[in-house]
């Protein structure tokens, strides 16, 4: 037994020895890729890439994952070329994938990260995390982060995508290839000219893919969407559409969760479509264009919405809030206990339970919230005093979802509040176009995602006016570098400030670095220009 033990011992002691960390420069990092087995990393440093990441039969474990991401505090750009997408990927699985800007150049076609739709292709237990995705507009169907293959068990986080010809396209048109089971969080998507995000419909028999998970849910948590500028006037897309699940098989009883996202603006089209099941709850979504709706429930792809939860969501459009169309009567529709302003707040929910909403028309939405405004800037969607408030309820439907005693801010839910928020305190997080602080359930307050927790640059991207503040600490200086390195902005600070405004409106649009400095302590922040 003795022997035994030790023997273990061994080989599991091997396991962890033989994980090789790998330092990639511009000039070598291709020759590291084949070699990376699991447990390896691939660690960037600063510079531009010229040559695609190739990422075939890269295979970890859950314990021991495959990672490629940049050295700390470096700025790795793989520049896009016109001979394939920047970041391939083939038969790959337990990969991260971090902390890299991916700069399209404008070149048609060629995505930013795409799971190939090559023949025989699956990629699972993928994570996808803290990229840059800019410049990636050259064609509308160009797009920052896909997969044409079956994907499965993948997280997407934190990452932002800029004027793309569409954010995140998951799944094939032909409903063959699915996505299932995934998390996207945390993630900013702006200024697209078609989708934001799309998840796909499925087939049925798309699953039958050996080692898929069969059965799942998809979460789409706490990201932000916008489609204010950039939009192709000729193709109206909604910000976020979620597809249908297979009607027969598996998969069939497969949802999405849809919680504490932030849809902002769609001048042509509606901030959210979506067929087949998901809960809906503790959005916030603003859309202020006549020509702009709030939710469809659609019958997409001939397929009929079936069980729908819609709660808890604030809503504030100049058109429709929530319509339906032909939503399957044999399953359970619900809109309940939501804050709609529109000029057609609910339309069409004929075999659907509607009740304990308040509604109003659009015009009269400052009657009831703080400020809806259509600066963002300026908006504040929580309550007014005594507003949004009423009977508390208690609905057996909904109790199991994730995160459903929280509201859109994480503070606790006490079920008295009409929409998003659930209570008339200032919000937490002040609507941006940013990637939002991370919610912490068990304890719901927000944290930064990073270190420097005082320091904050605001909004973030930015086409004007750039806000620095310091939660008091006295500035000592503030420079701003361009990717090269090269100080295009170096504002006076005088003595014992803790906040000053920068004019980003002469600088190209791109990626910034603003170096803060307090003391003898300095700080770095991204930014993008817009």
């Amino acid at each position: 037994m003795r022997n035994f033990l030790f023997t273990i011992l061994i080989l599991f002691t091997t396991c962890i020895l033989s994980a090789t960390t790998f330092h990639g420069t511009p000039d070598n990092y291709l020759s590291f890729i084949t070699q990376l087995q699991a447990g390896d990393s691939l660690i960037l440093a600063t510079g531009n890439y010229l040559n695609r990441l190739n990422l075939d039969d890269l295979v970890g474990t859950e314990n021991e994952p495959i990672v490629i991401t940049a050295a700390e505090d470096a700025n790795v750009i793989l520049l896009g070329n016109a001979c394939c997408n920047t970041v391939s990927i083939e038969r790959c699985a337990w990969l991260t994938i971090s902390n890299l800007t991916i700069d399209g150049q404008n070149i048609p076609y060629i995505d930013a990260v795409k799971a190939e739709g090559t023949s025989g292709n699956w990629a699972h237990h993928i994570t996808i995390e803290n990229l840059l995705i800019i410049n990636h507009g050259g064609a509308a169907l160009t797009v920052g982060i896909s997969t044409k293959c079956p994907a499965w068990n993948w997280v997407i986080k934190h990452n932002t995508i800029i004027e793309a010809g569409i954010g995140m396209y998951l799944g094939n048109s032909d409903g063959e290839k699915p996505f299932v089971n995934g998390i996207i969080e945390y993630n900013l998507i702006v200024n697209t000219q078609r989708y934001g995000l799309q998840i796909k419909h499925q087939n049925v028999g798309s699953r039958n893919i050996p080692g898929m998970v069969l059965n799942g849910k998809t979460i789409i948590r706490y990201n932000v969407i916008s489609r204010a500028a950039g939009y192709d006037p000729n193709t109206p897309r909604p910000n976020l559409l979620v597809g249908a699940f297979p009607a027969t098989g598996n998969g069939q009883d497969d949802y999405y969760e849809i919680y504490g996202n932030f849809l902002w603006q769609n001048p042509n089209e509606g901030l959210f479509q979506g067929t087949g099941n998901y809960a809906f709850y503790n959005n916030v979504l603003v859309n202020h264009h006549s020509t702009g709706w709030g939710i469809a429930v659609n019958n997409h792809n001939n397929f009929k919405p079936r069980n729908v939860h819609i709660f808890n969501n604030t809503i504030l459009t100049n058109s429709s809030g929530i319509d339906f169309y032909q939503a399957d009567p044999a399953y359970q529709q619900l809109v309940i206990n939501n804050a709609i302003f529109a000029p057609d707040p609910i339309l069409d929910a004929l075999d659907g339970v509607v009740m304990d909403n308040i509604t109003d028309s659009y015009a009269n939405a400052f009657n009831y919230i703080q400020n809806p405004s259509i600066t963002i800037d300026l908006l504040d969607m929580t309550p007014k005093t005594g507003m949004l408030q009423g009977a508390t309820l208690a609905i057996p439907q909904i109790e199991n979802y994730e995160d459903v005693m929280l509201d859109f801010d994480g503070n606790h839910r006490d079920w008295s509040f009409k929409g998003a928020y659930s209570s008339i305190d200032p919000p937490l997080w002040d609507l941006a176009l940013e990637i939002r602080r991370e919610v912490l359930g068990e304890n719901p307050n927000f944290i930064l995602e990073y270190a420097a927790d005082d320091i904050n640059v605001f909004p973030n991207p930015t086409n004007n006016t750039l806000f620095l503040s310091t939660n008091g600490l006295a500035i000592t200086q503030v420079n701003v570098f361009d990717v090269n390195g090269k100080i295009v902005l170096s504002p006076v600070v005088q003595e014992g400030i803790t906040s000053l405004n920068m004019n980003f409106s002469p600088l190209v649009k791109g990626i910034y670095f603003v170096q803060i400095q307090i003391k003898s302590q300095i700080f770095i922040k991204k930014v993008f220009r817009i």
